[in-house]
């Protein structure tokens, strides 16, 4: 029996697929939070909103409408507005069932929305998604539509004095800050959860920044505190490390036994059948290998982004077991099996990824990352390379292989060059780590990769921010659970405080 079969053959722990937010070519979004308690929920519905098609142009008189739920079973009269913001994934109606936000409603008999950030869901501004009609898939614009929203919805005589609150987590988490300090006359707080508001081509670079990123761990030979300097995976690398030093040393073999057979013989070969692959990599071609290492290092920011407890561990616990169990064989067998799908195989192929993406259609694409990938090309970057010296994931997914997607997918007006003029745009539009606004908390985890593109340090007595410690990608959006540390219960706690205390003033 081959490697192959007996790894087929056992039950699969681990997915592939839809493995995270803000990150990778599998998209899911938001984790949508379960009902705390049962109640009756027929107070939640769907409704639509027009827009403009573009905000900045009088002479454009085209309109779309925009998607959004609203919960109003805890509304009474001069209640506050509660909105949270979608990002890059259809809306549904979770957050308006249970959360942060739902708890504040119960609270303040606040009205709840959920709105739909454009291009995304059922929210379709143009007949296609192509680079022509793209050009209305911008921050400025969804912001825009955020402000309608609210404009009308304040004409209603119940909620004309109502204060209005934002909540984002992930990219909307940097739209709640924007939309706060763009619009303030709309919008008296925000809630800013693992929001990666400083724009960045390459996470991680080799330019110079205003501002130091660190991530606070316990030295192993000191029992004192250190500031370790860190990115995207090297973030990665010591949550991994956290669980143990065996965890980051197989990992890395693991990666160096991968780089090694694109290297030899037959080695391609080899990790098609390793891996279940739908083509052999062809080693010829960057792309083609960054491509396929960069869906294997996806699968551990997944897991280390998105880490909480399930079936009496954490999601790294049971990543680190499985790259550790020398019964599943060497550190290249033990990846694989962490690789492990119940799809046919695994897609791997470059070109095969761009003419997918490269569909203009609605009804044709498989998920939203034409859409999100447009979005990095031309505003944020956000690219999780492999510059890093400290890199345990190889060193053959650089910032080319992503620019080079976005001159693939969208034309070669989009080039690296391009980029970089756009990620300065979006800090200098957007105040980077030190916009100046008022009432916005800004909640981080110290396990999140992202919290190194976040506002780490209070800006000022009224735009602070939370630490914390062992927590992950957006946690503080959901409700209190017996798996939760202590101090995600205290930093939501914190935030209930002081987002009650801007409704009450």
């Amino acid at each position: 029996m081959t490697f192959l079969s007996v790894l087929l053959s056992l039950c699969f722990t681990f997915r592939l697929g839809h493995a995270v937010g803000l990150h990778g070519f599998h998209f899911r979004g938001l984790e949508e939070p379960e009902p705390s308690i049962k109640m009756n929920f027929e107070n939640i519905t769907e409704a639509w909103i027009e827009q403009p098609v573009d905000h900045f142009n009088p002479r454009d008189n085209r309109t779309w409408s925009m998607r959004y739920y609203e919960n109003s079973g805890h509304f009474k009269k001069g209640g506050p507005i509660l909105i949270m913001i979608g990002g890059e994934w259809a809306i549904s109606r979770g957050f308006l069932e249970s959360g942060v936000m739902f708890e504040l409603a119960c609270t303040h008999n606040a009205i709840m929305y959920y709105t739909e950030h454009r291009y995304y869901g059922k929210s379709r501004p143009t007949k296609d998604t192509s680079s022509r009609n793209l050009t209305y898939l911008s921050v400025d614009q969804a912001l825009a539509d955020l402000a309608y929203f609210i404009e009308r919805k304040k004409k209603d005589e119940d909620l004309r004095n109502s204060r209005v609150i934002v909540f984002g987590g992930s990219y909307a988490g940097s739209m709640a800050t924007w939309s706060r300090l763009k619009y303030p006359h709309l919008i008296q707080g925000a809630l800013a959860s693992s929001a990666p508001v400083f724009a960045k081509a390459d996470f991680y670079g080799k330019e110079t920044f205003e501002k130091s990123f660190l991530i606070r761990i316990l030295s192993s030979s000191s029992s004192e505190e250190e500031l370790l300097f860190l990115e995207y995976y090297e973030v990665v690398t010591e949550s991994l490390r956290k669980h143990s030093q065996k965890c980051v040393d197989e990992v890395k073999a693991a990666f160096d036994a991968v780089e090694e057979l694109l290297t030899v013989q037959n080695g391609p070969q080899k990790l098609k059948e390793y891996f279940n692959l739908c083509d052999v990599p062809n080693v010829e071609s960057p792309n083609d290998v960054g491509h396929l290492m960069n869906i294997l290092a996806e699968q551990f920011g997944g897991i280390v982004q998105y880490d909480k407890v399930q079936d009496g561990q954490t999601k790294i616990a049971a990543c680190c077991e499985n790259m550790t169990a020398s019964y599943l064989g060497s550190p290249l067998q033990r990846l694989a099996y962490l690789m492990s799908t119940q799809m046919k195989c695994l897609k791997n192929n470059y070109e095969k990824f761009v003419k997918l993406y490269r569909n203009e259609e609605w009804d044709a694409q498989p998920d939203i990352m034409r859409q999100w990938f447009y979005q990095t090309c031309t505003e944020y970057g956000y690219y999780q390379t492999t510059n890093s010296k400290k890199s345990i994931f190889g060193s053959l997914f650089p910032l080319s292989y992503f620019t080079d997607i976005c001159t693939d997918l969208y034309g070669d007006y989009y080039n690296s060059n391009f980029l970089n003029t756009r990620v300065e745009r979006t800090n200098t539009m957007y105040g980077g780590l030190r916009p100046d606004l008022r009432n916005v908390i800004f909640t981080n985890g110290d396990v999140d990769p992202w919290h190194a593109l976040s506002v780490l340090e209070d800006l000022n007595p009224s735009a602070v921010a939370i630490f914390i410690n062992g927590s992950s990608h957006c946690r503080d959006l959901y409700r209190d659970s017996d798996t939760d540390s202590k101090d995600l219960v205290r930093a939501r706690s914190q935030v209930r405080q002081i987002i009650g205390s801007w409704i009450s003033s």
